[in-house]
């Protein structure tokens, strides 16, 4: 089936939650959504993961019609959490690297993130680096950044050793971060 993905209104920024006028959003898309179940193509919902608020929107107007929500940020950020509560050293170099390149990865990337409300690794414990993955800069600092973490020759190598080395982990949070994702859209996940 082919998709398309038509500019709505607000903002769909990496990583965090719909960022705009719920109404004017849920009317616009039901209007998408005719549109595109009388052309019979599929809507697609680019940078989608995360925008929990507009999720009830979306299930309720294209569920007959299908559609598609791009979520590949969500795994990736899934994938930074497990490294944050499994291997902390290997996180705080992460997020060291991510400090050093947000200047370049920016030019990819419309968001809102400011540094400066993104809590100080130095005041934070090891048991605390799971949750600046709630922390909407400081996920989308670890979301725009991930192509100059996973390019560097030691930390990508890391990365993946320790998720493989922890996949029952990565799985956990993914069934819950997803699921949490199809429940909002209004699918039974069980």
């Amino acid at each position: 089936m082919t998709s398309l993905a038509p500019r709505f209104c607000g903002s769909f920024e990496k990583g965090i939650d719909y960022v705009g006028d719920h109404q004017q959003f849920e009317e616009e898309f039901g209007l998408h959504t005719k549109i595109a179940r009388h052309f019979g193509y599929r809507l697609s919902i680019h940078s989608g993961s995360d925008k929990f608020s507009i999720f009830p929107a979306i299930g309720k107007h294209a569920s007959s019609s299908g559609y598609h929500i791009k979520t590949a940020g969500t795994n990736w950020l899934e994938a930074v959490r497990v490294i944050a509560s499994q291997e902390p050293a290997l996180y705080r170099m992460m997020h060291r690297k991510a400090l050093d390149t947000v200047d370049q990865a920016r030019a990819f990337y419309k968001v809102r993130l400011n540094i400066g409300a993104v809590p100080s690794l130095d005041s934070l414990s090891d048991a605390e680096l799971p949750g600046l993955l709630d922390h909407d800069h400081a996920r989308q600092l670890l979301h725009i950044t991930y192509g100059f973490i996973l390019a560097d020759p030691v930390l990508g190598e890391r990365v993946f050793a320790v998720l493989r080395s922890h996949e029952d982990v990565y799985e956990r949070y993914l069934v819950a971060h997803i699921g949490r994702h199809l429940r909002a859209l209004g699918i039974e996940t069980e």
